[in-house]
């Protein structure tokens, strides 16, 4: 490993603090060869989480990606399952094309990015690079893949020493034993009335514990209450 980029590394690592971190990896990334260098930490499957972002695009790229590409963006859809890299490219972008366009008026067609997986406590850190000119090559991939990885994996705790108030989880739905046997008759598909003939109780009663159960797993519906206690363990 060539002498600037272990002692650049280094100097990352013992960084207190991922906004300390950023400017070290973004002179980092501009000795790869990269204009633009950005870093998102989010929690899959945690949509109340409010992802963290520091990076050194424009402020009209960052506007326009949270107004128009944040929901349907193709970095986030493979990163948040995959932790190989993502080039980006047209056919990459095919299901967002004018994101793909945005990213050429921005001068960041050509980029990368990867992501580590903390799955104990649920996050993942994204690491995007881009550059103005010249297409990413399969050797630059191979070089630096390892290298990223270490520097997301500390990025990682560094934003848990920071935050550890917001990852805390929610406390487990707790059922009483009517919501238990309740629930797990709607599962078997029977109507409110032929619960309560079952339980020989009234069909207001069910449906009383039925709204309970909708407002515990905080879902929309019945069938989306039922949905969420079988993720909960409960069927």
């Amino acid at each position: 490993m060539e002498r600037w980029k272990e002692y650049q590394i280094e100097q990352i690592t013992r960084a207190k603090e991922i906004e300390n971190a950023f400017p070290i990896l973004s002179t980092f990334a501009r000795n790869l060869g990269f204009q633009f260098c950005g870093i998102k930490v989010s929690r899959p499957g945690f949509p109340s989480f409010n992802a963290f972002h520091i990076n050194n695009f424009t402020t009209v790229w960052n506007d326009e990606y949270e107004k128009t590409y944040a929901k349907d963006d193709p970095i986030t859809a493979y990163c948040d399952r995959s932790m190989l890299p993502f080039l980006w490219s047209r056919k990459a972008f095919s299901k967002a094309p004018l994101m793909w366009r945005a990213l050429q008026n921005h001068g960041m067609e050509h980029g990368w990015s990867q992501s580590y997986h903390d799955e104990k406590n649920d996050l993942c850190c994204t690491i995007s690079l881009a550059r103005t000119h010249c297409e990413i090559f399969a050797l630059e991939l191979y070089n630096e893949y390892g290298v990223l990885q270490y520097v997301l994996q500390h990025l990682c705790e560094l934003f848990l020493i920071a935050c550890p108030a917001t990852l805390a989880k929610p406390p487990p739905v707790r059922l009483s034993t009517r919501e238990l046997e309740i629930v797990r008759l709607c599962a078997l598909g029977k109507t409110s009335w032929e619960i309560g003939r079952i339980l020989s109780i009234a069909e207001s009663t069910v449906n009383y514990h039925t709204k309970n159960l909708i407002t515990k797993f905080n879902a929309c519906n019945k069938m989306s209450a039922v949905i969420a206690a079988a993720k909960a363990g409960y069927l």
